[in-house]
Formats: structure tokens, C-alpha cells, sequence
């Protein structure tokens, strides 16, 4: 009655004549049409973040203002007044956004010192390889210039000396160095992340922290930071190595112990979800704690006759999943599994149990309101792709798929439940792999092969057993359930070092632009959150979005850290590359972004790069690229070459004449990439794409006798 009420309402409505169709339309979607609040929610955020100046405040809160009053002005007309909604939350996520960078601001170091010796409260300590990575809040020192303070540094440590704790107070003599900005432009920007997390400065020490006198902190981010290092350490006294690692990842959300070669296994077979405590933990977890309490209530026929005991043991699931996304460190995932699997629990207990697309949503938009600046986090954008993707898919097919693998013989089970872990991959790909083309710019073939064997693995034995060892560690027996829980994980490592070794498992990704991911989302919002036909054009979206890659082509040349780091293409398939020890993260990131292998910079003529002493000539497309390695090369015949990059301050002979970039444009405009073509040279850098935003650095005082050179395609 109130749907038809509505329609007659909806059809009497002034909008409903100007745009019948579209109202027609959008009529027969019913409460789907609210699914999309969160959306505009998370626009407005993310056009914060698409902007190139740091807006003000006033426009949103404004704008918010007008759309609520708009609502209020439009009683009966129910399209024109969700519009307005969605519109004031479109606005609400920006001025929000605005309000949380404003409030996070904190000073940043701006150029490179030390060996300094600092003092200052450990807020933070994980392993990290062979050492450990610290968060240090420093005490005020006279090492650092006048607004170049940092309200917090991360340090690597050598694993040496007495073991440390968050809260307590430490003395390190280190090396400091800004926040490093993105290797490539338009790579992934640590800089943005650390900004967020209040962290102006990395470096590592020189030999181990030493204690110091002074009250331990104990507020209560501290104290679970505590525990979870304990656990941590009960943990692997049980299981050392690569087991221990993962048992740490799963129980207490501590990574850093695993192994790289572990880690990249896990990453190349497609099972790096199993690491990250997200909807498969956090459900097998609720789940068996549930039936668990509620079997052992319904044997006892004093409780079960007088109290509601599927609503005790919906209670204490609750309970317990709390606890575990304290005990993990509350990272994105872990929220997003934790506000679904309590909205269901919670639904239990007033017998209003539903699951569906409105979960996910209310999930989407309490996340982004608690932090919206997990937008554009890697976590944030996998998880909820993944889980709108299956949920869409189980609303409309779900009854379907559930007859094919029913059955009565375990065969016949079996088989369906294989079939049904696939089919569940393969739609959480669908919904990861644009985040994961644009973010890691690789595609993973064999994961169902690598999902089909671990799933169901770490589902019915290793989840459950690092469930049983958590409840047994405050009796101190936590060995008997960490045991046969690594022997799980030996099998998963093992299943993982398979799949990953197979024969073209991994397949390198043109890069995706942002506006092509963009397009895919969009695209696939419109498939998931709709329900009738319309729906389908959304495809067409992600199909241009998809085909954006092929528009796109790896950079001929790039410099990064202040021209310690230079890149040169040879062709396809590896760059030649002429760097320090120091810049592995550019050699890594690289090599990730482009799929190319990594050569040393040659002496002499080979292929593109033809090098004699410090200068270099680099040739493609039919157009010739200067790249001087040591000032003996300056100055240059400039009509001989159509761009200069240089390692060194390479004055102003050539800059009224062609396009150059030396070692002091590099450190103003982070790192910078060249594409030669048949139009010209094509030229972006790092903050020419990030624009003037807090957490891209000012530019340094400017040296005599240099100027900053334009990015030519942001």
C-alpha cells in the first residue's frame, strides 16, 4: 500500500511529467534508489581528493545547507527530495573531508638530517624483516628547523637490545629523511597516507632504542597496542618462521614477520586476502562462536526452556567479534566485516534478520564517516568491490546457483562446494581487479586454482584452530591450537608457492588512468545497485573503462629522488637503470607499475640509449633525449637534442628552447616522467599531477640560477 501510495504521489509530482521515463524508471527500482546515498556520500569525498588546490570549508557546508532546506521544501515529491538527500550528502562528504585534512595538518621535515639523537613516547612497534619498525612521537629538539617538527616519525630499528613496548618512553640516534612522494606520477602517493597518519618523517637508527626514565603512556590505543604485541609474541614462541608470521597476521593483524618470499607467493596465487582480517575471518569467527553457543545451550534443558538462547549466543558472537577488531588493530576490512556481521547478529536479536545490499551500504557509509580518507585506500576499494560484487550477484542468481549444487550424496556436496568456492572467486576478482589493475597493474590468472585449495583449508581447520588457541591463551595453553593451526598454514604456504610457480600465472597490466577506473566503477554501481533492465547500461561503461588501458603506454625516461634514480626504456620489456642502493622502492615500483625487467645502465651504444662518459643520447620515435650524468657533459649543443634530463643543475643554456629537467626541478616536482611520440615530448610529474595539497611538499628555496620546469601532461 505504501509503494503505491508513493507511485501516485511520484506520478502526481511535477518532475514525474518533465522526466516521465527517468520517473518511471527510477519508480520501479523502490528502495533501491536509497542504496545510492552512500554513493554521493563518497563522491563528495572523493572529489576533495580529485582536486589540484586545497578548497575551503564554506562551499560544502552551503551547499549541505541549501539541499537540506530543498528536502524540506518538497514534501510528496519522493524523487526530487532523495535527490536533494543525496545532494546534501555529496556535500557533507566534502565539507567532512575538508574538516578532517584541516584537522590532522602537523608539520613535516623537508629535507634530509642527521645523525640526529632523538627522545619521544613509542606509539607504535611491529617487526618489520629482520628488525622493527617504530612510530616515535618526539620530544621537542633543536635538530629540527622552526615548522619542521614532526608530531611523529617512523623509524626501522635492528631487532637488538631489550624488547620494546608501545607507551614507553626511548632514546635512538637516526637518520631522518622526508616522507618520500610517489615514484611515478601518479603512482601510489605514501605521502597521502602518511599525512593522515601524522607521520613527518622516516628513517632508520643507528643501532638499536634504549629505554628511558619517564611514566609509560596507557591510553587505550596504547594498551591494545600492548596486548597485541604480547600475543604476538605467545604466538610465535609456539610457531617461528613463515607460520608463525601468518598465525600473527590471522589472530592479531600483524604482518611483518612473514617473509617476503611468503608474502609474494601469497600476492602472485591470488590468496593475499587470506592474510588481511576481513569477511571470511571475521564470519567463520561469529559463526562458530554462534552455533557453538547456541549447541551447547540447547543441551542444557534448564537454560534452553526459559531463555532465548539463539539471541544469548547472537549476543556473545557479538561479543567476541568486538573483541577481535580491537585485538586487530580495526584496520578497513576489519570494520567493513565487523559493521555487516553485526548488523546481521544485531538483526538476530530483534528477529528482523536480512542480509542484503543494505548492509553493505550502511557498512560503506559508517566507515567513510568514521574515516572518510580510506576512500582512496587500496583496503577500502577491494574490500567493498569484492563484497558488492557477490552480494549483487547472490541477490538476483543466488537460488539458482544454490540448486546446482544441491544434492544428497557427498560427492555431489563436495563437488558444489568447490564449485561454489570458484564461482565466489571469481566474482570477488571481478569486483577487486580494477582497484588491483590501477593500483598494482597486474592480473592474477590462476587465483580460482589457488582459492579452490586454500579456502577451504583455512575455513574448516586453520580459522577455526586460531579461534580455539585466542580462547585457550588466557589459560596459557594456547600451543594446542596454534599447532595443528600451522600445520594448516604449511599447507596454505605450500598450496600458495604452488599456484604462484605455474607457468604465466602473473600477466603485467597496461597502466589504467584514473578516469578509466572511474568509468568501471561507476559502471558497476549501476549493475549491482539497480535491479531491473536498466542495469545493463552499466556495461557499456566498464567496457570504455577497461579499454582505457590500451590508450595508455609505459614512460620512455623517468627521474625520481632528486635524480638519483634515472630510468631509461629499451624497448619492450626492461628499462636500463642507473641508481643507488637506496632507491629499491623505485626499482620495486617500477617494475610492478610497468611489468618491465631491470637492467644496468650500459656503457657504450645498446639499443635506444647510446652512453660516452656523462652524457647519454636516447633515441625514440624519431626524436633524440639528452640525459647528462655529470656536469663534465655541460653545457650542451641544444639544437642537436629535443629534451634534456640531467642529474645536475643544468642552468639555463636550453630552457628557452626545449624542454629540461635537472636535479632541482626533480626535487620540486617529485619524480617525473617523459613519453617521446611522434606529436612531441610529453611530460608529467608527481605534484604537477597532485597539485598544491597538504601533504605535497612546498617547493624548497629556489637555488640561484634555476627555475621550475612545467609538467606538460597532467
Amino acid at each position: 500500500m505504501g509503494e503505491a501510495l508513493g507511485r501516485r504521489s511520484l506520478e502526481a509530482a511535477p518532475e514525474s511529467r518533465l522526466f516521465a521515463p527517468l520517473s518511471r524508471a527510477l519508480l520501479a527500482e523502490g528502495d533501491r534508489r536509497l542504496l545510492w546515498l552512500p554513493v554521493a556520500f563518497g563522491a563528495g569525498i572523493g572529489l576533495y581528493f580529485w582536486l589540484k588546490f586545497e578548497p575551503p570549508l564554506w562551499p560544502g557546508l552551503i551547499l549541505a545547507a541549501v539541499a537540506i532546506a530543498a528536502f524540506a521544501a518538497l514534501p510528496g515529491q519522493a524523487i526530487a527530495r532523495e535527490a536533494a538527500l543525496a545532494l546534501a550528502l555529496f556535500a557533507a562528504g566534502f565539507a567532512l573531508m575538508r574538516f578532517v585534512a584541516s584537522e590532522t595538518a602537523a608539520p613535516s621535515l623537508h629535507r634530509r638530517q642527521g645523525p640526529v639523537v632523538l627522545s619521544g613516547l613509542l606509539t607504535d612497534i611491529a617487526r618489520k624483516g629482520k628488525g622493527w619498525r617504530i612510530v616515535l612521537a618526539p620530544d621537542p629538539s633543536p635538530a629540527f628547523a622552526k615548522g619542521e617538527e614532526p608530531s611523529r616519525i617512523r623509524l626501522y630499528i635492528p631487532a637488538r637490545g631489550k624488547r620494546l613496548e608501545p607507551g614507553e618512553r626511548v632514546r635512538v640516534k637516526a637518520m631522518l629523511f622526508p616522507v618520500p612522494g610517489p615514484a611515478l606520477p601518479g603512482g601510489y602517493d605514501f605521502e597521502r597516507a602518511a599525512y593522515f597518519a601524522r607521520i613527518g618523517a622516516v628513517g632508520f637508527s643507528y643501532g638499536t632504542a634504549h629505554r628511558i626514565a619517564g611514566a609509560a603512556a596507557s591510553p587505550p590505543r596504547l594498551f591494545l597496542r600492548r596486548l597485541r604485541n604480547r600475543l604476538t609474541r605467545r604466538i610465535h614462541r609456539v610457531l617461528p618462521g613463515a607460520a608463525g608470521g601468518v598465525a600473527s597476521a590471522l589472530i592479531t593483524g600483524e604482518r611483518g614477520a612473514i617473509p617476503l618470499d611468503v608474502v609474494k607467493a601469497f600476492r602472485d596465487s591470488g590468496l593475499s586476502h587470506l592474510l588481511s582480517i576481513a569477511g571470511l575471518h571475521l564470519g567463520l569467527v561469529g559463526a562458530f562462536v554462534f552455533f557453538v553457543l547456541r549447541a551447547f545451550l540447547a543441551l542444557i534443558p534448564a537454560i534452553a526452556l526459559r531463555y532465548p538462547i539463539k539471541k544469548i549466543a547472537a549476543g556473545a558472537a557479538l561479543l567476541v567479534l568486538f573483541g577481535y577488531l580491537l585485538i586487530s588493530g580495526a584496520r578497513v576490512p576489519t570494520e567493513r566485516a565487523f559493521i555487516m556481521d553485526g548488523v546481521v547478529f544485531g538483526a538476530i536479536l530483534l528477529d528482523r534478520l536480512r542480509i542484503s545490499m543494505r548492509i553493505c551500504a550502511l557498512a560503506a557509509f559508517l566507515v567513510l564517516a568514521l574515516s572518510p580518507q580510506s576512500l582512496v585506500g587500496v583496503s577500502f576499494e577491494m574490500s567493498f568491490g569484492a563484497v558488492v560484487a557477490l552480494i549483487a550477484v547472490y541477490e538476483t542468481y543466488g537460488a539458482r546457483l544454490t540448486s546446482l549444487w544441491r544434492g544428497e550424496k557427498l560427492s555431489r556436496r563436495l563437488f558444489s562446494y568447490g564449485l561454489g568456492v570458484v564461482v565466489t572467486t571469481l566474482l570477488a576478482t571481478a569486483g577487486t581487479e580494477p582497484f588491483a589493475a590501477y593500483d598494482f597493474h597486474r592480473l592474477i590468472l590462476y587465483s580460482p586454482l589457488g582459492n579452490i585449495l586454500a579456502v577451504p583449508l583455512s575455513a574448516l581447520w586453520t580459522l577455526p584452530w586460531g579461534l580455539v588457541s585466542s580462547l585457550l591463551m588466557p589459560f596459557g595453553l594456547e600451543a594446542w591450537g596454534l599447532i595443528p593451526m600451522g600445520w594448516g598454514i604449511d599447507a596454505t604456504i605450500r598450496i600458495a608457492e604452488f599456484a604462484s610457480a605455474l607457468p604465466g600465472d602473473v600477466w603485467p597490466l597496461p597502466r589504467l588512468p584514473l578516469w578509466g577506473l572511474l568509468l568501471i566503477v561507476f559502471g558497476g554501481l549501476w549493475l549491482a545497485l539497480w535491479r531491473e533492465r536498466w542495469r545493463l547500461w552499466g556495461s557499456p561503461a566498464i567496457a570504455v573503462g577497461v579499454l582505457s588501458m590500451f590508450l595508455t603506454s609505459p614512460p620512455d625516461i623517468v627521474m625520481a629522488d632528486g635524480g638519483r634514480f634515472l630510468a631509461a626504456r629499451a624497448g619492450a620489456g626492461f628499462y636500463f637503470v642507473d641508481a643507488g642502493r637506496g632507491e629499491k622502492f623505485e626499482r620495486s615500483y617500477l617494475t610492478e607499475a610497468t611489468g618491465s625487467a631491470l637492467k644496468a645502465w650500459p656503457k657504450g651504444k645498446k639499443g635506444r640509449l647510446d652512453c660516452s662518459g656523462s652524457l647519454c643520447s636516447y633515441r625514440a620515435h624519431g626524436k633524440r633525449v639528452a640525459i647528462v650524468l655529470g656536469k663534465e657533459a655541460l653545457p650542451l649543443p641544444c639544437a642537436r637534442f629535443a629534451a634534456v634530463v640531467a642529474r645536475v643543475p643544468a642552468g639555463f643554456r636550453c630552457r628557452k628552447r626545449i624542454p629540461v629537467i635537472d636535479r632541482i626541478d626533480n626535487g620540486r616536482q617529485g619524480s617525473v616522467a617523459l613519453w617521446l611520440g611522434g606529436r612531441g615530448i610529453a611530460i608529467e610529474s608527481a605534484n604537477g599531477m597532485r597539485g598544491s595539497r597538504p601533504w605535497v611538499p612546498e617547493p624548497l628555496p629556489k637555488a640561484a640560477g634555476a627555475r621550475p620546469q612545467a609538467s606538460g601532461r597532467n
